[in-house]
């Protein structure tokens, strides 16, 4: 599937495909990627922020506790409905 580049954190974050890649990498996805990236290097910043905002929700700075418990409630549900 092709999509759009990405050019903000917001867009990944939005993302299902990326929440499971981040969070429940497999070989398909981590292929599909590594190739948007090289596709795409200047999304490059974009990507990292967002990868590192998932894994590290608890402690990110960057969203407000608000953003931050929405985000993990659409984390929980994307992977929620990936497992059914």
């Amino acid at each position: 599937m092709k999509r759009a580049v990405y050019t903000r954190v917001e867009q990944f974050l939005c993302d299902d495909d990326f929440i499971r890649y981040v969070l429940d990498n497999t070989p398909d996805r981590e292929a599909y990627w590594h190739s948007y990236l090289s596709e795409n290097p200047q999304i490059r910043n974009a990507f990292q922020k967002a990868y590192d905002i998932l894994l590290h929700l608890d402690d990110c700075n960057l969203l407000t506790p608000e953003q931050a418990q929405a985000l993990k409630q659409r984390v929980f549900n994307t992977l929620y409905a990936s497992a059914n």
